[in-house]
């Protein structure tokens, strides 16, 4: 049986908890970049899968030349399209319906996250 609590969230609902879910702190995001990038890693794309209404992905998106969204919830995306985001080169944030395993599975190449 598949967890449905945000999977069976009303647009309402949703929106509710985009509007009072707060950001992880500065430090997180820095740790997190720091270690990304003095691994290897490129600003070609940032995934965020399991992004809910996409309050860390609008967060740290302005890092990357694409950022992709994907979340379970419908209406968690419908909320974070409604909210939006852009990355640093401008372009808007990409919000998917999915499962991490169709993230993970085909909607991004291997290797590019």
């Amino acid at each position: 049986m598949a967890e449905p609590t945000y999977r069976s969230y009303s647009s309402t609902q949703a929106r509710a908890y985009g509007s009072t879910r707060t950001s992880y702190p500065t430090a997180l995001y820095d740790a997190v970049l720091d270690y990304h990038f003095s691994t290897g890693g490129t600003d070609d794309l940032l995934l965020d899968v399991g992004c809910g209404p996409g309050n860390a992905t609008r967060d740290l998106s302005k890092h990357f030349k694409r950022a992709v969204g994907t979340d379970a919830g419908a209406q968690m995306i419908e909320t974070a399209k409604e909210l939006g985001g852009h990355t640093a080169s401008g372009g808007s944030i990409t919000f998917l319906e999915a499962t991490a395993e169709d993230a993970l599975g085909g909607l991004v190449e291997p290797e590019s996250v």
